[in-house]
């Protein structure tokens, strides 16, 4: 057997982010660019950040799924007063932005579109501090940026490795504040990222590893997502979604993301609900294939097949967000076309089995 693995960030866990940002820049005063939503920078937690660090730049134009438009937009603010530091703080659609920035400034290419095809060596590289707020994306710890041509209905992937930040900084008082909704969505994403990552052709022995660790906080959390969600809770979901992203950095993720782009792209099913949804179907098909690393993760969480796993998590979240391609206004007839969309080439081959449309077909049918 010949395998690698490879993961560039530092990674700290800490109760208190802004002195952990704060910590990183004492000896060494820098210009920061920071990127949050417009409404984190409301908080009272960015305004005890912006006490620690004092002045910077603030970017907060930010799209939920960035499309070209809206990284265009962040790349033209940040690229006249190029920053010595870019501090991202929010869910996966902020640090995809502030990957793009960086990628843009690191090349010193300015046109998101041509960002994706150009070659040129990197040039500057500003520190990148990423701070996630949700657990999910786990995009702190990946060398992608999603980004979406909404006007084609089509979902792009900025891979690079510069794009991995040089520190990701967990605070579980950051994800308190997340909507039931928000969190099972978030939480259906990490569960997809660690079982995409178990069931791929790119795994390996500690990629299995993180995504067994995942699964394992995930299924022992889900029923406890209720309000108030205990922050023992956020913080085991938090170090879920770091194990996750440990694991499908170095796999990426396979059928079950690339079935879900359409999905989110034409009828606005959040991102961890679509990628999660087809993840019972594709069990029956892969787990077969992964006997080894099925029965480790079955031990540590103590069922004796797919189904019980299931049922854990439909129980979980039954009747708490619309889980059937119905219920997001996909009619039955829609599924021919959802079909020929579903085969993103970076996506669907990593997948441990070679998935027919016949298999997908079949997918799309169950989870209708």
């Amino acid at each position: 057997m010949t395998w690698e693995y490879f993961n560039p960030v530092h990674i700290t866990f800490s109760g208190s982010f802004d002195v952990e940002i704060r910590g990183l820049f004492i000896n060494d005063a820098k210009s920061i660019l920071m990127i949050c939503s417009d409404r984190f920078s409301k908080t009272e937690d960015f305004e005890r950040m912006s006490d620690q660090l004092g002045e910077f730049q603030l970017f907060t134009s930010i799209e939920n799924n960035p499309s070209f438009a809206s990284c265009q937009q962040a790349i033209d603010f940040a690229k006249d007063s190029p920053p010595d530091a870019i501090v991202a703080i929010g869910g996966g659609s902020v640090i995809d932005t502030a990957k793009a920035v960086r990628m843009a400034l690191c090349k010193s290419c300015y046109d998101i579109e041509e960002l994706f095809k150009c070659d040129a060596r990197v040039t500057t590289n500003p520190l990148f501090i990423a701070v996630p707020t949700t657990h999910g994306s786990s995009s702190e710890l990946t060398m992608w940026a999603t980004i979406w041509d909404k006007t084609n209905k089509v979902k792009h992937s900025l891979a690079e490795i510069a794009n991995y930040p040089d520190y990701a900084i967990y605070d579980a008082n950051l994800v308190t504040a997340l909507p039931i909704p928000v969190s099972i969505s978030s939480t259906l994403d990490c569960l997809s990222h660690s079982l995409e990552a178990l069931w791929n052709k790119n795994s390996n022995p500690i990629s299995d590893s993180f995504a067994i660790q995942a699964v394992t906080l995930i299924m022992s959390n889900l029923d406890r997502m209720v309000e108030p969600i205990p922050v023992e809770v956020r913080e085991s979901l938090l170090l879920a979604s770091a194990y996750a992203g440990l694991a499908f950095s170095n796999t990426k993720t396979a059928a079950a993301h690339s079935i879900s782009y359409p999905l989110s792209a034409h009828f606005g099913i959040p991102h961890g609900i679509a990628c999660s949804m087809p993840l019972r179907p594709l069990a029956e098909i892969n787990l077969p294939e992964i006997p080894d690393q099925w029965v480790a993760l079955s031990k540590q969480i103590r069922v004796n097949d797919s189904s019980q796993l299931w049922e854990q998590v439909e129980g979980a979240i039954n009747e708490r967000v619309p889980y059937r391609l119905r219920d997001y206004g996909v009619q039955e007839s829609d599924l021919d076309w959802i079909l020929e969309l579903t085969f993103a080439k970076d996506r669907m081959g990593n997948n441990i089995v070679d998935l027919t449309k016949d298999d997908v077909k079949g997918i799309l049918k169950e989870i209708y």
